[in-house]
C-alpha cells in the first residue's frame, strides 16, 4: 500500500489525530478530544502556467466541536515522506481552500435565509472558524528548511527585513517524528508512539527489533498501523504480521490468541518462521549454524546476513542460545525451540 493511502487511513482515526495535535501543540495535555472531531473535506483547484488544472485535497482535515455543539476550529494534517520545497505554497493553498469553503457555505446559507450581504459578502456578525495546519514528516533527514514562505523567495538575505513589512511570511509547522526525543515519543497515547519509535530507531535493524520486542503497548488499529509501517519500510515482516493477525481474527473466540501489541505480533511471525524451518527439516541445521557463529562473537545482524535468514528468526534463536554462552550448546538450544 502506498504511503499517501496508508497515512491518510491512519490519520482518519480521531484518537490518532487528536494524539498528534495534543502532544505537539499542547505538551501532551488532552485539549483535543477524539469525540469532538469530525471529518471535513477541504479541496481546491489551481491552473499551471501551461493551463493544466490540478486539484488539491488535504490528507486529513477535521472540525473541532465542543460539548455544546458549536464548532471552534478546523485542523489539517498533511503527510510527507520527503522534504517538499514548495510546502509553504501548498499549505497556503489548503488553508485558502478551507476559508473559501466556509465563505461559500455562509453565503449560500445567507441567501437561503434572506440575510444576503451582497457586496460585503459576510454580515458584520459572521465569523470564520480558525484553520490550523501541520505537516507530519516521516523522513529521516531533518526538515530544517523551508519553514516559511520567505525561505523560498528570491530575496537577498540583507533585504529580507525590508520585505517582511510588505509580505505576509506564511509559516508551516513540521512534526518530524524520527527526530523527536524519547521523552516526547513517550507522551503519545496511541499507535503514533509505535510509528515514532520505529522511525527513531530505523537506522539500526537491531535497535528496531529491540524496540518492537519490548513494546507492550496495546494497538487498537492493528491493520492500519501495520500498513503504515510496511509503506514506510518495505519490510515484509509487517505484511506477515498483518496476515497472522487477520488469520487469528477469523478463528473462534475461544481459540483466538492475543495479538494486539508489537511484541505479540512479532512472536507470531517468529513462530511461523521457526515452524517453517522445522517442516523442511532445516531447523536443527540452522540452530547449529547460528551457535557456531555466536562462538565467533558475531552479531545477530551479521549472522542473519551471512545465513540469508530473516533477522527476527535469528534473533529468536539467539535469545535462547545466549542462555548457554559461551559454549552455545546447539542440542540444548534446539531442544528448547522444538
Amino acid at each position: 500500500m502506498k504511503l499517501d493511502i496508508s497515512s491518510t487511513e491512519f490519520l482518519d482515526n480521531n484518537d490518532i489525530f487528536a494524539d498528534i495535535i495534543n502532544v505537539n501543540y499542547f505538551d501532551g495535555k488532552q485539549v483535543i478530544i477524539p469525540e469532538e472531531l469530525e471529518n471535513v473535506l477541504v479541496s481546491g483547484e489551481y491552473r499551471d502556467i501551461d493551463g493544466t488544472e490540478h486539484k488539491l485535497v488535504r490528507d486529513s482535515f477535521k472540525k473541532v466541536r465542543k460539548h455544546h455543539g458549536g464548532y471552534i476550529a478546523v485542523i489539517g494534517c498533511e503527510s510527507q515522506r520527503d522534504i517538499n520545497r514548495a510546502m509553504p505554497v501548498k499549505d497556503m493553498g489548503y488553508v485558502y481552500a478551507g476559508y473559501a469553503k466556509q465563505v461559500q457555505e455562509i453565503v449560500a446559507d445567507n441567501r437561503k435565509n434572506g440575510r444576503n450581504a451582497y457586496a460585503r459578502v459576510l454580515n458584520e456578525d459572521q465569523r470564520l472558524l480558525p484553520i490550523g495546519t501541520c505537516v507530519l514528516y516521516f523522513g529521516k533527514e531533518p526538515w530544517e528548511s523551508p519553514l516559511s514562505l520567505m525561505d523560498i523567495l528570491d530575496i537577498p538575505e540583507e533585504d529580507k527585513e525590508f520585505w517582511r513589512a510588505w509580505i505576509n511570511d506564511y509559516r508551516i509547522h513540521v512534526i518530524h517524528l524520527a527526530g523527536q526525543s524519547e521523552n516526547i515519543r513517550s507522551m503519545y497515547r496511541t499507535e503514533v508512539g509505535v510509528i515514532a519509535d520505529y522511525l527513531a530507531n530505523s537506522h539500526s535493524t537491531s535497535q528496531v527489533m529491540k524496540a518492537m520486542r519490548n513494546d507492550n503497548r496495546k494497538i487498537y488499529h492493528v491493520e492500519q498501523t501495520l500498513d503504515l509501517l510496511k509503506a514506510l519500510s518495505s519490510d515484509a515482516r509487517f505484511e506477515k504480521m498483518k496476515d497472522r493477525f487477520l488469520e487469528n481474527e477469523k478463528t473462534d473466540i475461544e481459540e483466538r490468541k492475543e495479538m494486539d501489541t508489537m511484541c505479540l505480533l512479532l512472536d507470531a511471525v517468529e513462530n511461523e518462521g521457526i515452524e517453517k524451518g522445522e517442516s523442511l527439516g532445516e531447523m536443527k541445521k540452522l540452530v547449529a549454524q547460528v551457535c557456531r557463529k555466536l562462538r565467533k562473537n558475531k552479531s545477530i545482524e551479521t549472522i542473519a546476513s551471512e545465513l540469508e535468514e530473516e533477522y527476527s528468526v535469528i534473533e529468536h534463536i539467539c535469545k535462547y542460545a545466549n542462555r548457554y554462552a559461551p559454549d552455545y550448546d546447539e542440542e540444548k538450544v534446539y531442544a528448547i525451540l522444538k
